[in-house]
């Protein structure tokens, strides 16, 4: 492969190869299949499957969920779901494959005319789908039916 040179100022040095690093990191990155779904899906705990299931029909409903609101239906604090997303982001870097669930900021206008931030959480569809049906093969005590898998 041939390299190319370019002229970087010396104070820029840095950034450009932090960004070159990202850039490679983030090419290297491994689409969610069924098969690696199931097996994230069998290995986190409850409260982390719990929280993968609200995230994904949410998302598949186009719906906002709040961090908060996840939380309560998790039956959890909004801190020990952020430590949740945060054991699921460690183990999507480990299998080189992109966060399960994003968090955003989008601002909401209170009934009183306020404008605040709300933190939400959000799954790709395609993701949420696989997520979906890994949580319906578990609760039927199945082989997940997309795997290809005759077990």
């Amino acid at each position: 492969m041939p390299y190319v040179m370019l002229p970087v100022p010396e104070e820029h040095v840095e950034e450009v190869m932090q960004f070159i690093l990202r850039a490679i990191a983030r090419a290297s990155i491994e689409p969610w299949d069924a098969d690696s779904i199931t097996k994230v899906f069998g290995e986190v705990d409850e409260a982390s499957r719990s929280l993968l299931a609200f995230v994904a029909r949410a998302s598949l409903e186009g719906v906002d969920l709040a961090d908060v609101e996840a939380a309560r239906k998790i039956q959890m604090t909004p801190r020990e779901t952020a430590g949740i997303m945060n054991e699921l982001r460690a183990l999507t870097g480990e299998a080189n494959r992109p966060n399960l669930i994003n968090a955003r900021t989008v601002t909401e206008r209170l009934p009183n005319g306020r404008v605040t931030d709300k933190r939400v959480l959000q799954m790709d569809p395609e993701v949420a789908e696989l997520v979906r049906v890994a949580e319906q093969a578990e609760l039927l005590g199945a082989p997940h039916p997309l795997s290809g898998s005759t077990e």
